[in-house]
């Protein structure tokens, strides 16, 4: 059957992480990454996302994105960067204002000889608008990669409840 999701693995944060890693990649399928409640005791924290190898997470200049963003009080915004120490996945998440939720799809993770990369659609409240993301990233590296690091830029700790669950597409 095609299109099945096979639950592979998850990370819930207690109220006491500052960073949701979830590992498990280990074969060339592709891979679904659902965050929820993502927020941190910070207000209006960028919540940014990093590939794992081996379990740890590659902090190396080797990311790049593009993205649109729409939102509530009529404002977009598109850009690109090249050569981050990670991949900013939301901006300026309010924790008074309910957070942030995405939907990942995950590429060529577990091969050596390519890039991963991904595409994103995330919703989350910010200071005072409601506003979607969506685009991609990619991690410049053609090595294989086990997983995600989701962190914050203020090192915030993530509420109780805050998950990254990883599934595989087959």
């Amino acid at each position: 059957m095609a299109g099945k999701l096979v639950y592979v693995n998850k990370t819930v944060s207690d109220g006491s992480a500052t960073t949701l890693k979830v590992t498990g990649i280990d074969s060339d399928d592709v891979y679904l990454l659902v965050l929820k409640l993502i927020q941190t005791q910070n207000t209006n924290e960028t919540i940014n996302m990093r590939v794992t190898k081996s379990g740890t997470a590659d902090s190396t200049s080797n990311y790049d994105r593009a993205y649109q963003i729409v939102s509530t009080i009529s404002a977009t915004n598109t850009g690109s960067y090249e050569n981050g120490t990670g991949s900013r996945i939301m901006e300026n998440v309010n924790s008074a204002n309910g957070g942030g939720q995405s939907v990942f799809y995950l590429y060529n993770f577990n091969s050596s000889s390519e890039y991963s990369f991904w595409t994103t659609e995330n919703v989350s409240t910010v200071s005072n608008q409601s506003a979607g993301l969506f685009g991609g990233g990619l991690h410049t590296v053609a090595s294989a990669s086990d997983g995600v690091e989701i962190y914050g830029t203020s090192s915030g700790t993530f509420i109780n409840g805050a998950s990254a669950i990883l599934y595989r597409v087959v």
